[in-house]
């Protein structure tokens, strides 16, 4: 009787496990995941899978366990995950108890690498339920529960629907260091006289504010007396320049005028010269003409049109107290296209004002320049060698040559051939590597800057490019200590670039604050927008000097996140006009999950092919 009483009871307690198991997987509808963000996002190229769970009351049985495995799923295979165990509360082991009565709450964190093609890939489980008087510790995967415990499975659950890789758009380019140019134009005794003109006029005006502002007279006439004092030079040089705006054939017209008004005027005061020398040799008058004639055939008097002075642009800007002049600089060194250029820095109003205030009316001008000594080599003379005789340069010639070419594949060959002929030179290694960096070539810039850094261990610049090298390649330790190092020595371009270590490891707030004196830069825009200040971000995007690919797509997103269609494509289709792989990028970015189903999204997605 005892015995039967027993397997009477123990039967029992079977079906209730059985029974208790069936109602768990028949209410598992009933327990909630929500993923956080939804849908999952990349932090620093690896996605971060967080989610919580919320198990209702009456509903998990005290003597049962889950094994939850999230998996990871795209075109190119899947990923288990960590696997976590809810138990109930007559469990032994390791787990996370549910009460029965109350239900509870429970939180998931895993992450993995991120490729591309994960942006579409999807977060899933199933979740195994079993019954045990203590959780199998040693299961690795829900294969192993099924086979070691029975364990029976739930109804699969939908975690997340695509990756957020937003993140990973920070700009680590941040401000390179190129080492300062050591070339003198001015080589031995060189007088100059500048004739400033009104904008795109080439008349002569004495009284023009500009002339007077800079006593241009008077230096032409401190030209005859420095002649009268030294002798005729060995070369005069005379060069129109024109400001940067308009179009381009018509200031080079501008020029040529502007330098054949300096070459009349110079034509004055040499003949005014001449006499006054024809005088002091006891010349007769009647071979006065004939002796202006022989000493004017031993001058060397070159003239240009300079058309748009691009290069003192660059070198007023950079010495001015603008705001956003690296950006403005950064529009000149990338952009080709002139009108482009142009464009691009009349986008930014407030900029383009001071730039039309205090830096166009000094390149509006025509320059008369006396040469006492060797004559140097103009810029398109050190171009061409650059470029088809480097060993007929100095090292100075070659670096100076390097610095004026805005072409950065261009940059680097001249930089390397400074490194492979003047090996010794600290500043050739480093400006190598900081234009390899720039190019992302980071072996080739690896392998410069530790040249550099034997030659000139504590330079603030070589310092610099060390620490964006070692941002790129994931190293934020050695990335803070050079940069602060750098910072220690002097750079402000190191300054400028720690906060992007911030951005990188998704500390928005802090970064938000360290770049509040920059701004109008994408990196600003950028933070912004993950801080959830999406309208703020979208106002510093517009203000951004260079409205290249980037900023049109993050402003995109941003509109995305606001619900605004029209600006949102119209944004989109300027990305795309100016890079057709971003085509490829937003038909996979979640940002734009919204629009993957609208007929005017799709056609702007279009491939070529389809």
């Amino acid at each position: 009787m005892r015995r039967s009483l027993f397997a009477i009871m123990l039967l029992s307690v079977v079906l209730t496990g059985c029974s208790g198991l069936s109602k768990m997987k028949s209410g598992s509808g009933k327990v909630r995941y929500q993923a956080n963000p939804n849908p999952v996002e990349t932090m620093d190229d690896k996605v971060v899978v967080k989610f919580t769970g919320q198990v209702p009351e009456k509903y998990f049985n005290k003597g049962c366990a889950v094994f939850l495995q999230p998996v990871f799923t795209w075109e190119g295979g899947n990923i288990p995950l960590e696997p976590i165990t809810l138990k109930g509360e007559k469990v032994d082991g390791d787990g996370t108890i549910i009460n029965y009565a109350n239900g509870g709450r429970f939180t998931y964190s895993d992450q993995f690498d991120f490729k591309p093609g994960m942006e579409t890939g999807r977060v899933t489980l199933t979740p195994v339920g079993y019954k045990a008087s203590s959780t199998n510790e040693d299961a690795r995967f829900s294969d192993d529960i099924l086979r070691d415990n029975k364990g029976v499975e739930f109804s699969p659950v939908l975690i997340s629907d695509g990756v957020n890789n937003t993140s990973s758009w920070v700009d680590i380019k941040g401000n390179i260091s190129i080492s300062p140019i050591n070339y003198n134009k001015s080589q031995g005794y060189v007088e100059t006289a500048d004739i400033y003109f009104l904008n795109g006029t080439s008349e002569l005006d004495w009284n023009f504010e500009m002339n007077q502002k800079f006593d241009s007279y008077n230096s032409l006439q401190r030209l005859k007396r420095v002649m009268l004092e030294q002798g005729l030079p060995k070369q005069i040089s005379i060069t129109g320049w024109a400001s940067p705006e308009g179009e381009e054939s018509a200031n080079v017209g501008v020029s040529k005028n502007r330098a054949d008004i300096a070459t009349a005027q110079l034509n004055k005061v040499l003949d005014e010269v001449l006499t006054v020398m024809a005088r002091r040799a006891k010349v007769k008058p009647q071979d006065v003409e004939y002796y202006k004639y022989q000493q004017l055939k031993q001058l060397v008097i070159t003239t240009r049109a300079s058309g748009e002075d691009w290069v003192h642009f660059v070198v007023m800007v950079e010495a001015s107290d603008i705001q956003d002049k690296h950006a403005i600089i950064n529009v000149v060194e990338t952009q080709q296209n002139l009108v482009k250029r142009e464009q691009m820095i009349r986008n930014m109003a407030e900029v383009y004002t001071e730039l039309k205030d205090d830096i166009f009316p000094s390149l509006r001008r025509a320059q008369i320049a006396l040469y006492y000594s060797e004559a140097r080599k103009t810029d398109a003379e050190l171009a061409k060698l650059a470029s088809t005789k480097p060993e007929k340069l100095s090292f100075d010639e070659l670096m100076y040559a390097a610095y004026i070419n805005y072409n950065y594949d261009t940059k680097l060959k001249y930089y390397k051939w400074a490194t492979e002929n003047h090996s010794q030179e600290w500043a050739a290694w480093n400006n190598a590597g900081a234009v390899s960096f720039y190019l992302e070539d980071y072996d080739e810039a690896e392998r410069y800057l530790n040249v550099a850094r034997d030659l000139n261990p504590h330079n603030p610049d070589v310092l610099n490019n060390t620490g964006l090298l070692y941002l790129a390649k994931k190293d934020y330790a050695l990335a803070k200590y050079y940069f602060e190092e750098a910072k220690r020595q002097g750079s402000n371009d190191a300054d400028a670039n720690i906060p992007i270590l911030n951005l990188k490891k998704g500390n928005y707030s802090e970064a938000q604050k360290a770049m509040k004196g920059k701004p109008c830069t994408y990196n600003l825009a950028f933070a912004q927008l993950m801080n959830d200040e999406t309208g703020t971000a979208i106002r510093t995007l517009d203000c951004c000097l260079d409205q290249n690919k980037d900023v049109k797509y993050l402003r995109a997103v941003a509109y995305a996140r606001l619900g605004d269609k029209t600006n949102c494509l119209k944004n989109l289709k300027a990305s795309i006009d100016d890079d057709y792989e971003y085509k490829r990028k937003a038909a996979v970015d979640t940002e734009f999950k919204e629009y993957w189903d609208d007929e005017e999204f799709k056609l702007i997605i279009k491939l070529y092919n389809d």
